[in-house]
């Protein structure tokens, strides 16, 4: 008698096995939160990774426009031909505001991310490879010249591209555009450097 009392004590003392698939479910369903915080996580941290890589990619290619003599005419040639003689002041210049295309790329897109570009451009991306060199528009083109398309991350590019203007009286200006489609929601990101060269 004391035997079988002691042994259904015991056997109160145990889970159902509703009580361990509840603690199952549950146990699953926070672990699949905790994945998926990881996995948002990874993706933030792409995207960061990415986003700090077009900004060094930028700073590199400004500080090379910056680097070039002003009378260089290889790659500080205006291609667009009424930005060859830009009239401004002395104080100001109306033309940052007016020309719009000065920043302007064009029209890439993710499936296409070097297509669609701006006749402006003076150097442009020659090839959706990395480390493909720029290619050149208009007059006076150099023989060597820089890369244009960088290899990013998650399977994705980062290109440069560079408009030039030239002023009548003070120099030039160049505007070199970093572009890329972000890592897993394609949105189109730009980053624009303006270098003036007296």
């Amino acid at each position: 008698m004391v035997g079988q009392e002691l042994n259904k004590k015991l056997s109160n003392k145990g889970f159902t096995l509703i009580e361990l698939l509840i603690a199952m479910i549950i146990t699953l369903i926070v672990m699949l939160g905790l994945l998926k915080g990881i996995l948002e996580y990874n993706k933030f941290s792409i995207r960061a990774k990415m986003k700090d890589r077009a900004t060094e990619i930028a700073r590199q290619f400004t500080a090379y426009i910056e680097s070039l003599p002003s009378q260089d005419e290889s790659i500080l040639y205006a291609n667009n031909s009424s930005w060859n003689s830009v009239e401004c002041s002395a104080t100001s210049c109306n033309f940052f505001e007016t020309e719009t295309e000065f920043y302007n790329i064009g029209s890439p897109t993710p499936s296409n991310p070097i297509g669609n570009l701006s006749s402006n451009l003076r150097l442009y991306p020659s090839a959706d490879n990395p480390d493909a060199q720029c290619n050149c528009r208009g007059s006076n083109c150099p023989n060597t010249l820089p890369v244009c398309t960088y290899e990013g991350f998650s399977g994705k590019r980062i290109y440069v591209g560079l408009n030039v203007v030239k002023f009548s009286q003070t120099g030039k200006a160049a505007s070199v555009m970093v572009w890329y489609f972000e890592p897993f929601t394609n949105e189109f990101k730009i980053i624009t450097n303006l270098v003036i060269k007296g």
